[in-house]
């Protein structure tokens, strides 16, 4: 159990504070990636704990401000419990780790010119080119056949999910070296958007900056996305046309890739599932917790909220309200497209690979080289569905232990 009384001196000299509204602050660590929003008078309380100022005294100094008395003890309580500071004795904190993604490492020097304004015109124009491809050539717009790019649906299978692995890396370490770029630390990790799971690159330590410093890092994975989109539409294109020569295997393979890309930019545009855009959005509109306030919204509209979803939208901020009764379109349109998606794409992919997998587990023999290809597709069809799951599963345990 953690005392804190009168003469403890919080040490605050790592956090950093932001004025957010008018009478708000943002505080928190960086290294962390936990911030949270206090009054001014905490603000200002955390500026004398870091001029060395035991609570005693920071508590006697606000109150000589203000004219009026504050609970400094709890408010450093409730810091404490927020994970913004270590209330125990510095004797007894576990020795640092190594938390952070070692591309955020990167100097801020070497990772900026991929930033500049140079750079975000060249994302911006493989964007653009790529639209006017698909507008001249429309037999180039993606399908779910571009995924089986042999014959040997394992094979597809294999090729097509190792190259979506190494994009969405390419992706996430685009988000770490924008991040890099602005001083600010990330670590990688997987988590889960509806029914997909994803690796998820934590940039919390933006919200250390001002708004308009953490446009770059948001947008940076789709701005990669854009040019290897770009970079495996040309080809096809110009293929199409006559220009090139190109063995019919590579141009499989692009369009597989093609697919790969289209999918990643369309799904970070469903804002309702915190993705890119909903950061992006977040940000410009000054919101703090849009998409639960969202949620909880439309929940209540068709059933009663339990008691700890009713006290978070009472007490949710105005403007995440506000700005909420517009966004619930987005929402509802966002579950639509997953639902068309779904339908279009992952239903009839899932007919095919579990219906190959299904006749070659029957009509071969045991233990034979194709019963084995039957055996691996339903591993890969067991791993779609149940990684998000384990995702759940996972932050459930955590939000547990963090209660306890």
């Amino acid at each position: 159990m953690i005392t804190l009384d009168a003469d403890s001196r919080p040490r605050v000299a790592h956090l950093v504070v932001r004025r957010e509204d008018e009478d708000e602050y943002v505080v928190g660590d960086p290294a962390t990636g936990i911030f949270v929003v206090v009054p001014e008078v905490g603000a200002r309380l955390v500026a004398l704990f870091a001029a060395g100022h035991t609570i005693g005294e920071a508590a006697a100094q606000v109150e000589r401000e203000t004219g009026e008395p504050v609970d400094v003890v709890d408010f450093v309580a409730v810091l404490v419990d927020a994970g913004v500071l270590d209330g125990r004795p510095a004797e007894d904190r576990p020795p640092p780790t190594a938390r952070h993604w070692s591309i955020s490492r990167i100097p801020a020097r070497y990772a900026r010119p991929l930033f500049g304004r140079t750079a975000w015109a060249c994302y911006v124009g493989c964007l653009v080119a790529a639209l006017a491809m698909f507008a001249a050539e429309p037999s180039l717009l993606p399908t779910y056949e571009d995924t089986f790019i042999f014959p040997d649906v394992v094979l597809s299978l294999l090729i097509t999910n190792v190259v979506v692995v190494v994009l969405t890396v390419v992706h996430e370490v685009w988000h770490a070296l924008a991040g890099a770029a602005v001083g600010v630390p990330s670590r990688l990790r997987v988590e889960r958007r509806g029914i997909f799971p994803v690796l998820e690159t934590d940039l919390s330590g933006l919200w250390a900056l001002p708004p308009e410093r953490r446009y770059g890092p948001f947008l940076a994975g789709m701005a990669i996305d854009c040019v290897l989109l770009f970079a495996a539409v040309a080809p096809r294109f110009a293929w199409s046309r006559g220009w090139i020569d190109l063995s019919p295997g590579l141009v499989r393979f692009l369009a597989m890739v093609v697919f790969s890309q289209a999918v990643k930019l369309a799904f970070q545009t469903l804002a309702y599932l915190r993705t890119d855009m909903y950061l992006v959005m977040a940000t410009a509109t000054g919101c703090r917790n849009l998409n639960q306030v969202t949620r909880l919204s439309l929940k209540r509209l068709i059933r009663r909220l339990s008691p700890a979803e009713a006290t978070i939208l009472r007490d949710a901020h105005a403007r995440d309200l506000r700005v909420s009764r517009w966004y619930r379109l987005l929402y509802l349109a966002g579950i639509t497209w997953m639902a068309w998606f779904a339908w279009h794409f992952l239903w009839p992919s899932a007919k095919v690979t579990l219906g190959w997998a299904g006749g070659v587990l029957i009509g071969t023999p045991l233990a034979s080289a194709y019963w084995w290809e039957g055996i691996a597709l339903l591993l890969f069809a067991s791993l779609n569905l149940l990684l998000p799951l384990g995702v759940i599963v996972r932050n459930r345990r955590r939000a547990r232990r963090a209660v306890a």
